[in-house]
């Protein structure tokens, strides 16, 4: 299983980081139910109490970590991922409402009722780059521009079809949006971040996160690798063609002067 793990792996890293220019590293999450799989993960244990979504930023700078309750330092965090249970002050929507980023309490407690959250309970977490993972991730994180995530967007549509549930409020950006959500729904998901991950982890004004279960990744990376021809201008086309030759991954067909909209520029609207 781990033999096929690995190809599994390399082949839609491959696939992605040739078709796209990612400028971080993508992230595997992988969820330790307990203490035995925590002592048996293969990563650093936290020594000093951090949020989840600092522990996604240094995944996608290469380091791997992994976490329990006791070194997880953000409530909205620990909660969305099922390491502990939700308090009353948060159920009621007070402690939200104390934020200044909801106009009342009826609204604030409307933002609670539909966060998501793992129904699961949790010993640990662990992050770390998807390349270095020998077994499956239960979720992928994503993290890159606004140009990028279309063409995700594109690669997860040629294979599923229309996403039509996402799930954004910008708060609760990586633990829920990018994580729990797209984990309880079998979904992708795409985050704008928010204003907490973005003061805690430092992400870039203009970077998206994007978070979808492990096997729906495998198959967005080869929806990705065979959306090229579609989708991208000329000059684009000739990158990616090098890189996909320096990978020796076969050319899906990619044609100059052949992309969607040019076709339709030209009236030619017959089904190939």
């Amino acid at each position: 299983m781990e033999v096929r793990v690995l190809i599994n792996n390399r082949l839609a890293l491959k696939k992605i980081s040739s078709s796209l220019e990612l400028n971080r590293k993508i992230v595997g999450v992988k969820f330790l139910f307990t203490e035995n799989e925590y002592e048996e993960a293969d990563a650093k244990a936290a020594k000093a109490k951090l949020p989840y979504c600092v522990m996604v930023k240094l995944a996608t700078h290469g380091y791997g970590l992994k976490s329990t309750l006791e070194t997880s330092s953000c409530g909205g965090g620990t909660r969305a991922l099922g390491l502990e249970n939700t308090k009353p002050e948060f159920e009621s929507g007070c402690e939200y409402y104390s934020f200044g980023l909801y106009q009342d309490l009826a609204v604030a407690k409307n933002v609670v009722n539909n966060i998501t959250f793992c129904s699961h309970r949790l010993y640990g977490v662990m992050t770390k780059p998807l390349e270095s993972f020998n077994e499956k991730p239960d979720v992928v994180i994503i993290v890159t521009d606004s140009y990028n995530t279309m063409r995700i967007i594109q690669g997860y549509t040629y294979k599923y079809g229309t996403q039509t549930g996402f799930k954004m409020t910008g708060n609760q950006a990586v633990c829920s949006e990018c994580t729990a959500y797209p984990f309880e729904n079998n979904s992708i998901n795409i985050s704008m971040f928010c204003s907490g991950t973005r003061y805690l982890a430092g992400w870039g004004k203009s970077e998206i996160a994007i978070g979808l279960p492990y096997a729906k990744f495998l198959e967005t990376a080869d929806g990705v690798y065979n959306t090229i021809n579609g989708t991208e201008q000329n000059a684009a086309k000739k990158i990616i063609k090098a890189n996909l030759a320096r990978e020796k991954l076969e050319d899906p067909g990619i044609y100059d002067n052949d992309a969607y909209y040019i076709r339709l520029s030209k009236n030619n609207n017959n089904c190939r």
